[in-house]
């Protein structure tokens, strides 16, 4: 299970269908958009295709501070903003 940030247009929409996200449905679009349009940073959850869990940030200083805000420990913050992605839950067998 696990987070990773997705680079965006600033704005952009994660795809809905009849008002609901359409999971995994941002990674066609996102394939044909040009690198340099792509200049903003949304958190996506990767335990299934994915689906949108912040808003759209247009720094990753906005982003950390969203995450701080909701409770992140700012040593899982730094792991997510060094790696560009993050485990949500890890079990030890």
């Amino acid at each position: 299970m696990g987070v990773e940030i997705v680079r965006v247009p600033a704005d952009w929409q994660h795809p809905e269908e009849e008002g609901e996200l359409v999971v995994g449905a941002h990674h066609e679009p996102l394939y044909y958009i040009d690198a340099a349009e792509k200049t903003a940073f949304q958190l996506y959850e990767n335990v299934s295709e994915g689906s949108p869990v912040s808003p759209v940030f247009t720094t990753r200083e906005e982003l950390a501070e969203w995450l701080e805000q909701k409770g992140w420990p700012a040593e899982s913050i730094e792991f997510l903003l060094a790696n560009g992605h993050a485990p949500t839950r890890v079990t030890l067998l």
